[in-house]
């Protein structure tokens, strides 16, 4: 847990294998595809967000239907037995934390894989960062604190699933805002967060959306399609511009092999944003399939461009070569990513792993001083 006033400018990890992509990667430099991607026509679109009988505007746009900051008695109860109400706004706020946190009341834990809300996560007391955040806000607008999603831009880091296959991030937490006496940011996962990275309100509609989205690719690793594509039209229907819960759709629809389906809805990804790199290795991928092996070969050269260009790719490569033990490449690898992007401490610190594991102590020790020289640079 993390609490702190907001910096100036300025969310559970929020995943999906990457056969389809939560969120687009901020690299440092992004490429811009050198073939035209025309958008799709808005009646294919259309036409998505309809199941085969009932338009989504009359059935499927309430179902599925939750609140997911909705509370019962028992929370509460669990407010108003912790959180006593004559105390000023920033007490409120530290009671309600620590009996949110503490392992003899509520006791929650994070846990990136799973997605729910403010009532489920309050009873199995863990959930990603979506279900931490929804709880927290339930809770504390309970406890009469003025509390609202606040999405974060995190570094374009990944997990390698394998070769081909990766899970990208993106981060909600909650900002508790005091008016005149400021804000507070209240992060209940773990290290996933920065006082210094960019960050927005989020809508409590764009939450939902990303909560149904959440869902969806749930039920898509699940092999439940049918569930997935309930949750998916839901999360588009309330946020019809996040380019990623297309591409999640665009996978969904190639999976079940409705390749014009699929086809569409990658194109409609990147009409939105024309920089998501899953979109576009999907897209390349599925032109593969169909023999248009041209337009296949150059998304694939904007993609590999786009990993090159990427320190954040080199640093999961670094990640992955070293759990295989293989050191030197590990460390070629997290030395690329160095090149790339000079003041990102966490590339330091595990090129001082790597470099203690290979045995040359006094490199390892340089770049660990370093890494900490630039974690503090970066919390000024």
């Amino acid at each position: 847990m993390k609490i702190k006033s907001p910096s100036s400018a300025i969310a559970l990890a929020i995943f999906i294998s990457g056969l389809g992509s939560l969120a687009p990667g901020c690299a440092s430099k992004q490429s811009q595809p050198s073939v035209q991607i025309d958008p799709p026509p808005a009646n294919a679109v259309a036409n998505l967000l309809n199941d085969e009988i009932n338009p989504i505007s009359v059935k499927s746009a309430f179902s599925p239907e939750e609140n997911i900051l909705a509370i019962d008695a028992d929370m509460r109860y669990f407010v108003e037995e912790n959180v006593p109400a004559a105390l000023s706004p920033r007490a409120r706020l530290s009671y309600l934390l620590d009996a949110m946190i503490r392992p003899s009341q509520l006791g929650l834990s994070y846990d990136p894989g799973i997605t729910l809300n403010a009532t489920e996560t309050f009873y199995a007391r863990k959930g990603n960062c979506l279900s931490l955040s929804s709880l927290f806000i339930a809770l504390a607008r309970e406890a009469n604190l003025n509390a609202y999603y606040n999405e974060v831009t995190i570094p374009p880091s990944w997990d390698m699933i394998s070769d081909n296959s990766m899970v990208f991030y993106k981060h909600i937490n909650v900002v508790v805002d005091f008016g005149e006496d400021g804000q507070e940011i209240v992060d209940l996962s773990v290290d996933n967060y920065e006082y210094h990275y960019p960050q927005h309100r989020l809508s409590e509609q764009e939450a939902a959306a990303q909560h149904y989205n959440n869902r969806g690719a749930e039920y898509l690793n699940q092999g439940n399609n049918d569930e997935a594509m309930r949750y998916f039209r839901r999360a588009l229907y309330l946020d019809p511009q996040a380019g990623h819960i297309w591409g999640n759709l665009g996978t969904l629809f190639r999976r079940l092999g409705r390749v014009s389906n699929a086809e569409t809805a990658y194109r409609q990804a990147l009409t939105l944003n024309i920089n998501d790199q899953v979109a576009i290795s999907n897209l390349s991928r599925l032109y593969q399939e169909q023999g248009d092996t041209e337009n296949a070969k150059e998304l694939d050269k904007i993609a590999l461009n786009f990993r090159k260009q990427n320190p954040f790719w080199h640093y999961s490569r670094a990640k992955a070569e070293y759990e295989k033990g293989e050191f030197t490449a590990a460390l070629s690898a997290i030395r690329h990513a160095i090149s790339l992007q000079k003041d990102e401490y966490r590339f330091y610190h595990f090129a001082s792993i790597i470099y203690y594991r290979l045995g040359r102590t006094e490199l390892a020790e340089d770049f660990s001083e370093k890494s900490a020289r630039y974690k503090k640079n970066s919390t000024l």
